[in-house]
């Protein structure tokens, strides 16, 4: 009989196994080897999956990406205006990324390996690309509804993506004094404010 595939089996129980040595060690200081350990395996079962623990992490970080640009992609194709739209985004973003806030300072060690590891900073690069062209869309369509003004998509885009990541730095720099979600909504509220245009007022109202 042939044996059953069980390689996207063994690559779950080492992702689940680099989280957890993650978790309690941090993402600079954790081996391959004790990744190994606790997924009950070999080293060479373990490699045989993952070349290095920059693999694991991205595939750990490609889930929770594809996640929100999956939510994000869906907005585009609904009716209610940009802002609103922006506002759902960021209340599912919130809820995701609360949801995997354990995974926050693992990220950053992460994104850090960008400064001198070009496979890193490719792959922050390639996920900033496809997150920025999304937030470039619902933004372009709303100031080709008249919803928002001319402003620079991409400037704007960016704005959104370094609130996200700056904020997460500043949660695992100063936890005591800062509330991510509190913070996150009113910034984004403050842009919302600052690039939708005003209303225009019914002229036979007061007439």
């Amino acid at each position: 009989m042939p044996r059953p595939d069980v390689s996207e089996e063994r690559r779950l129980q080492i992702v689940a196994a680099a989280i957890q040595v993650f978790v309690r060690k941090g993402y600079r200081k954790t081996t391959m080897p004790e990744i190994a350990r606790q997924a009950g395996l070999s080293i060479g079962g373990v490699y045989w999956y993952f070349k290095s623990k920059d693999e694991i992490v991205q595939a750990i970080l490609e889930d929770i990406f594809q996640k929100d640009l999956t939510a994000l992609r869906l907005l585009l194709d609904e009716d209610s205006s940009a802002a609103e739209r922006m506002k759902s985004f960021v209340a599912a973003y919130i809820e995701s990324y609360n949801s995997v806030s354990w995974m926050n300072s693992i990220g950053l060690e992460f994104f850090g390996e960008a400064a001198h590891d070009p496979n890193v900073q490719g792959f922050i690069q390639n996920y900033l690309a496809r997150y920025r062209q999304v937030l470039v869309q619902l933004i372009e369509q709303g100031i080709r509804r008249g919803e928002f003004r001319p402003v620079n998509p991409v400037d704007t885009a960016n704005a959104v993506l370094a609130l996200e990541e700056g904020l997460s730095l500043l949660v695992v720099a100063d936890p005591q004094f800062i509330r991510w979600t509190e913070s996150f909504q009113l910034a984004i509220s403050l842009i919302l404010d600052g690039i939708t245009r005003p209303v225009p007022q019914d002229k036979g109202k007061d007439e």
